[in-house]
């Protein structure tokens, strides 16, 4: 078969020993487990017992899911893990501030392990793959369950004491690395602002908290546990596959506007330096039309499309090779030392 040729990958590192800090990412993978979904049952329950949210509680929590989900999406995904396409400085800091209010990680970490994730997808070295435990339904519910959240337990998964190799480009980049080194801030930022904006709205403490459980945590569970997060285990698992990639990528239409076009999966699979997901006029991609709104205002450029002759050779049954990361050049004439 047609082989595609594609530039050198990095080889897997090693295993690294446990390292201290082990216990902080322990309290953060709870934190993030169990905390967005503690909030959703506390408001399915005032809801039950007749406090519905208002309008406020709505607007903050359907507000800050959509700043968020553009900063992931378009920003930490698009942008940083992939360089599909060259932003002004204005834009490039707003993205990164408003993808670390979406409770998944800073920055630099995030683009790190997403692009490991493709340098081995659903091999050995691959963070979040559901694929490496064995065969049989209960593997497979075992290697679901890892995909979707479990990942982030695992030293190895999280990229204790390796990550940074994959990234080293965006360490350069002064603005996102202090972004990076605050994320804390942003992601107290993500739930101050419902807070306060509800707090005003019904001239409360109480209307505050119920801002912070909305627009906070209810918004981080509905994004991140029954959406974005899916796109680690559901479309890599159910749903069409029109081009023959080396990973198990699937597209599922269901999930495309949650995920602003992202879960087109096997198109991203199969190119994924291309800054939109779709691939024919009914594939909804939100994130590719708001970039390219973004550059009929030139507020960003060269912005990466598809690779029609890549993507009809896989189509027809070529055999590619393992895509490399991306390469390191900096988003910013800005640099720093990497720490």
């Amino acid at each position: 078969m047609t082989e595609l040729a594609t530039e050198p990958v990095l080889a897997p590192e090693p295993t690294s020993p446990p390292m201290r800090g082990r216990g902080v990412d322990r309290v953060l993978a709870a934190i993030v487990t169990f905390v967005p979904p503690l909030g959703a049952l506390l408001a399915a329950w005032l809801w039950w017992h007749g406090r519905p949210p208002g309008w406020p509680e709505l607007v903050a929590m359907l507000g800050m899911h959509a700043i968020a989900l553009v900063g992931v999406e378009v920003g930490f995904h698009r942008l940083f893990a992939h360089r599909s396409f060259e932003p002004c400085r204005a834009v490039k800091i707003a993205l990164a501030v408003t993808g670390s209010m979406a409770f998944q990680g800073p920055v630099i970490w995030w683009a790190s392990i997403h692009r490991k994730h493709h340098q081995f997808s659903d091999q050995a070295g691959d963070p979040h793959s559901m694929y490496l435990g064995g065969e049989g339904r209960l593997a497979r519910l075992r290697g679901a369950l890892h995909a979707h959240l479990g990942w982030i337990w695992s030293a190895d998964s999280v990229g204790r004491g390796g990550f940074a190799r994959y990234a080293k480009d965006l360490y350069r980049d002064a603005d996102v690395l202090a972004i990076h080194m605050h994320y804390l801030r942003w992601l107290l930022l993500g739930m101050a602002a419902p807070a306060l904006f509800v707090g005003l709205c019904h001239g409360s403490f109480e209307g505050a908290l119920l801002g912070l459980l909305w627009g906070g945590l209810v918004r981080v569970f509905v994004m991140n546990h029954l959406t974005y997060w899916c796109i680690n285990s559901v479309t890599h698992a159910v749903g069409r596959r029109p081009y023959r990639t080396t990973d198990r990528s699937t597209n599922f239409a269901l999930l495309c506007i949650p995920t602003l076009g992202q879960s087109w999966h096997n198109n991203h699979h199969a190119d994924q330096v291309s800054a939109l997901m779709n691939h024919h006029w009914w594939q909804l991609d939100l994130g590719g039309l708001l970039l390219r709104l973004l550059e009929r205002c030139r507020l960003v450029r060269n912005v990466r499309r598809p690779n029609r002759a890549r993507l009809a050779a896989l189509a027809a049954g070529a055999t590619p090779r393992s895509r490399t990361v991306p390469p390191a050049t900096s988003t910013s004439s800005s640099t720093t030392s990497e720490p």
